[in-house]
């Protein structure tokens, strides 16, 4: 599964993201732990320094954070990007909450040092310029649509209903943490419900859906049109429907029949 970069989380913290991304990124969000997690922290270190710069005579602390943010999300080659600028943000924080507020004020003081570097803007190198692409005349790939879910109380169902004779479904057993379904080539026009532990798959074309399976998980399947086709056992798959190739231990692929 592919999170959410540092430089869209920062613009969503700060109400930057188009209407379009917005949603997308809150939909990912609403799925992802690792990417919520980060965003609540850039949200906590940037409030808790805040407060703490109000008590110092330094730039206006809101305004200040905001460019320096605007500004990091464009240095990824920076020297002061990322991790080692947040390191330094809390360390300003730690130092403040220690009572370093009569030594922050002092022009010249290290602690004043500290703040200015951790609120101040991120220097940028300019891009270099990359060369244009050779002209491919290979077809576009195939459209592509997906979706996951976490497992409910350790256990996930897979159900296709509606899905064309023909239908490729690849089923694996992955170490993420998330069941992913996608859909490609004519099949991407299938519609997705989701609910506790469930993902259906509505009404999709004679193209190939992936679905990834968490190691994890205590209890696994996926269905088609009320039909069980792979069950996981353990780590292992057990496949009860016709395959299209050979099967291994944590990986199988069938087609849908009439």
């Amino acid at each position: 599964m592919k999170h959410l970069d540092e430089g869209t989380l920062q613009a969503l913290a700060d109400g930057e993201l188009p209407a379009a991304e917005r949603r997308a990124a809150e939909a990912h969000l609403a799925g992802c732990g690792a990417c919520a997690g980060e965003l609540a922290g850039l949200r906590a270190d940037h409030s808790t320094l805040a407060a703490a710069l109000a008590r110092v005579d330094v730039a206006p602390p809101t305004a200040a954070a905001q460019m320096s943010l605007r500004r990091r999300r464009a240095a990824a080659a920076s020297a002061w990007g990322g991790e080692a600028r947040r390191a330094l943000l809390r360390a300003a924080v730690l130092v403040l909450a220690l009572g370093g507020v009569a030594a922050a004020a002092v022009p010249g003081s290290p602690l004043r040092v500290l703040i200015e570097r951790a609120v101040a803007p991120v220097p940028v190198e300019a891009p270099k310029p990359v060369p244009a692409p050779p002209v491919s005349h290979a077809p576009a790939p195939a459209p592509a649509a997906g979706i996951s879910i976490l497992p409910d109380g350790g256990a996930v169902r897979v159900v296709l209903n509606g899905a064309a004779a023909g239908l490729r479904v690849h089923a694996r057993v992955s170490d993420g943490d998330l069941v992913e379904v996608s859909a490609a080539g004519a099949a991407a026009g299938a519609r997705f419900r989701t609910g506790p532990g469930r993902i259906e798959v509505l009404d999709a074309g004679a193209g190939e859906v992936r679905i990834a399976l968490p190691r994890s998980a205590r209890a696994a399947v996926v269905e088609v049109d009320g039909r069980v086709y792979v069950a996981k056992e353990g780590e292992r798959l057990r496949v009860m429907g016709p395959v299209a190739r050979s099967a291994t231990a944590r990986e199988t692929e069938f087609r849908v029949q009439d």
